[in-house]
């Protein structure tokens, strides 16, 4: 396995983050649930985990709601024949649709939350490696 890191600014990164989610955020599927997630790694490149992302919003009714959750049975909808088996026996990942791209490019406080919370300690994003 070859390891190839590369470091970037928090700016170039917030930048790289909205113009192409498709690198960083993929769906994952395990019992039942689908998340919209990403990856860190630590500074070898190991240590892989993985963070569910979500938002919420309150509807009509005064409930939460996840405002991701439609792209999200969307994207698991178009690619029901494009699994991709993880490294678990019962999880399936699968790219985000266009659809949660473009939400997620006009999200930059999403970003910076990402990057100020989750990726402090060491961590750094792993590129989702899906060929799409």
């Amino acid at each position: 396995m070859i390891r190839i890191g590369i470091e970037v600014s928090s700016k170039n990164l917030h930048s790289d983050l909205l113009k192409h989610p498709g690198r960083y955020f993929f769906i994952l599927l395990a019992d039942g649930q689908a998340s919209l997630c990403i990856r860190t790694c630590d500074s070898q490149g190991e240590n892989i985990q993985v963070h569910i992302i979500d938002g919420f919003s309150v509807n009509e009714d005064g409930n939460l709601y996840s405002v991701f959750e439609d792209g999200i049975k969307d994207a698991v909808l178009e690619r029901h024949d494009w699994k991709i088996c993880s490294c678990q026996r019962d999880e399936y990942e699968y790219p985000i649709s266009s659809n949660l791209m473009h939400m997620i490019s006009r999200m930059p406080n999403l970003v910076d939350w990402i990057i100020s919370s989750i990726l402090g300690n060491g961590k750094n994003l792993v590129i989702y490696s899906a060929d799409s």
